[in-house]
């Protein structure tokens, strides 16, 4: 562990018990592609000489989002497939996505390949089948997505820390090792979980004072309730953030199965039956892409896209849910409904409250330990 005092002590003494200096006496700078870069940077096509904080702005994390999905087919699978040697456990999570990304939709997709249109009737309802089917993959995603934007909110709002702060790792690769292809960096969270959290790039290295260098812990401190006097603020502050990344970790998966429910009972609506596909997709050809069309008349294309065939099903969508169809869908509905908003309830409130100082006695002896009473 690193906190203020080790980081004090190195810019005058070497540690003897790591044999690692963490500060160069000349310039300032990890031995061991450690950085302690507070200030995060944006990410460019040249290789880091350390481990930093990328920005993690909305342009920033889209860029970053469509870096890491691109390595995904044109670095990670052809290192694996061609049995590069320094392979990583990070590649083969991404890796490891794949079938997630691309089950879903291939399943949908097999479902109106199955699609016969030598008996009308009978075709029109396997075409409702297969529509109902992509809808539910498209709402299991985006369950998926909207469990972990509210838990991550919660997080960022309630405690300032970003659960998807990105980092570049620095690899170091021959071209011996890795041939054609030659991996300089990888992108990581700097908090992808208690074991592997990066607690060295929130310190400031160009910092004078303890203040200075602790300057990210104290901003946390303060979000947290942690009080001015305490002790070694870092030391106090990373138990907190620890548990923060467990709980948040957890409550992601558990909502996320409640917000998939909520997405599938949706998609399996009547609703959706009623909107035309055809008529979608002529809106955004025609409407939104079609030649010698004037601005205005795109964006109300694009309105129109938008509103009657998404947000106006979908408000349907909860509507008929709730209602159900019967005694038994209405209460199956209201159950799916009422129980994803106590969920969301329960995990806003269990995070911010379980996480806050106010809710442990602070151990301001630098042990980097919380207590269990209050303070």
């Amino acid at each position: 562990m690193v906190t203020v005092s080790s980081i004090i002590n190195n810019y005058s003494n070497k540690p003897v018990s790591s044999g690692v200096s963490v500060f160069s006496n000349t310039k300032g700078q990890s031995s061991s592609n450690v950085s302690f870069q507070a200030e995060a940077q944006p990410l460019t096509n040249t290789k880091p000489k350390e481990d930093v904080l990328l920005k993690n702005d909305v342009f920033s994390k889209i860029k970053l989002n469509m870096d890491k999905a691109l390595d995904i087919p044109i670095v990670h699978i052809p290192r694996g497939m061609g049995g590069a040697p320094d392979y990583t456990f990070f590649e083969f999570l991404q890796t490891a996505k794949v079938p997630y990304y691309l089950g879903g939709p291939i399943l949908a997709a097999l479902f109106n390949a199955g699609v016969k249109m030598d008996s009308i009737k009978s075709g029109n309802a396997a075409k409702m089948v297969a529509k109902h089917m992509a809808l539910g993959v498209g709402f299991y995603y985006l369950g998926a997505i909207a469990a972990k934007s509210i838990i991550d909110n919660t997080v960022r709002i309630a405690r300032g820390v970003d659960l998807n702060q990105p980092y570049a790792k620095v690899i170091p690769t021959s071209t011996k090792d890795t041939g054609m292809f030659k991996k300089d960096f990888e992108l990581h969270k700097a908090t992808e979980s208690i074991d592997f959290t990066r607690w060295d790039l929130f310190y400031n290295k160009e910092g004078k004072t303890p203040e200075e260098i602790n300057e990210k812990y104290a901003k946390f401190a303060k979000k947290y309730g942690i009080k001015d006097d305490a002790n070694d603020i870092d030391a106090s502050v990373k138990p907190l953030i620890k548990k923060t990344i467990v709980m948040a970790r957890a409550w992601q998966y558990a909502l996320t199965a409640f917000f998939v429910t909520l997405g599938i009972g949706l998609a399996n609506q009547p609703v959706w039956e009623k909107v035309s596909h055809e008529g979608f997709r002529n809106t955004v050809k025609n409407g939104i892409f079609g030649k010698n069309l004037d601005i205005k008349s795109r964006l109300n294309s694009a309105k129109i896209a938008v509103y009657d065939y998404m947000i106006k099903p979908f408000g349907k969508s909860f509507s008929e849910l709730w209602k159900g169809h019967s005694k038994a869908s209405s209460i199956a509905g209201k159950s799916i409904i009422l129980s994803t908003a106590a969920a969301t309830l329960l995990a806003i409130s269990l995070i911010v409250g379980k996480t806050s100082a106010r809710s442990h006695k602070i151990d301001n002896s630098g042990t980097n330990k919380i207590g269990g009473g209050k303070q």
